[in-house]
């Protein structure tokens, strides 16, 4: 088992290159002990190879759902497997559960890299290349990602990450939550949208910081403007997280688990199906041969005003 660790006297970042470049584990040390920031990987996780259970794993060449794994692009309609537990659903594209190359570990980086070429069974018609690299500080972690076509034709490309975040780093008060955003797709059974994004009502509106709650939210969020923050009561610190602008929008999800997964994304749940049904500003991005999308998502965290960091 191959994890790679970056760690300084504040945080400790643990990687898994053969389990899709996924983060294992992202902790604070904080008054002599190291706290879980993200939510923990189990080892039978890393035994069982069940990527989604990690810490937060990378959505590529598109992220989300895909509609019965059906899509329509450039005049023709592609048929996806399920690629899920349940049998039945397409989502968080194919990179995931997939052993990465870890090209170099450089001082502060960790340089990961996926062709899709080099399998022979992946679940996506055009065929794409992925970089990725992971940059420890003393203050956060930067996450650096890169999508490529490396086929011969245009292609649907989206990617996203999917952190999921500790919300009670004590046990009495819930993580504060704050981010803007402008619209947000509202979703049927399948928690795909069935219409265009409308306005957020107040129920999901963190422009201030506020609770969590206990509110099941599965959400999309678009016209993000790329900054949120987290900050956990009692404990006294705060993440912030910037993402470039390729990162339009975000997810808000509150896991079964207790955490609360923050997900910097490209584009819209079922993107591929409303761009090809004239939906405007779904964030699809198409990628002639040889072009790349790429983007940072950058997490600081902050002390409590009268706090000394411990070596």
């Amino acid at each position: 088992m191959n994890l790679q660790i970056l760690q300084n006297k504040v945080l400790r970042l643990t990687v898994m290159p053969e389990l899709g470049a996924s983060i294992v584990g992202l902790e604070l040390y904080h008054q002599g002990f190291w706290l879980p920031l993200m939510r923990p990987t189990a080892p039978a996780t890393l035994v069982g190879r069940l990527s989604t259970d990690t810490s937060s794993y990378l959505l590529a060449p598109y992220s989300n759902r895909i509609r019965d794994g059906r899509f329509g692009f450039a005049g023709k309609i592609y048929q996806l497997r399920p690629n899920w537990v349940d049998g039945q659903q397409t989502l968080h594209g194919e990179v995931h559960a997939r052993g990465w190359a870890s090209q170099r570990l450089e001082e502060n980086t960790l340089h990961c890299g996926f062709d899709s070429r080099n399998f022979q069974d992946v679940n996506f018609p055009f065929p794409f290349a992925v970089e990725m690299q992971y940059s420890l500080y003393q203050d956060g972690v930067q996450i650096y990602t890169a999508l490529q076509n490396v086929g011969p034709q245009p292609m649907p490309a989206g990617l996203g990450h999917h952190p999921y975040f500790m919300r009670h780093l004590n046990r009495s008060s819930d993580a504060l939550l704050s981010f803007r955003a402008q619209r947000v797709y509202l979703t049927d059974a399948t928690r795909i949208p069935t219409r265009p994004p409308e306005a957020i009502p107040l129920s999901l509106d963190f422009s201030r910081p506020r609770p969590i709650g206990l509110s099941l939210l599965d959400h999309v969020f678009t016209g993000w403007d790329g900054l949120l923050s987290l900050e956990w009561p009692g404990l006294g610190w705060r993440m912030d997280l910037r993402a470039d602008p390729l990162f339009s929008h975000l997810v808000v999800f509150t896991a079964p688990d207790g955490s609360v997964a923050l997900e910097p994304v490209t584009h819209a749940t079922d993107g591929f199906n409303r761009m090809a049904q004239g939906w405007s500003d779904t964030g699809v991005r198409v990628l002639e041969p040889g072009e790349r999308m790429e983007g940072t998502v950058r997490m600081t965290f902050a002390p409590p005003p009268t706090s000394s960091i411990e070596p």
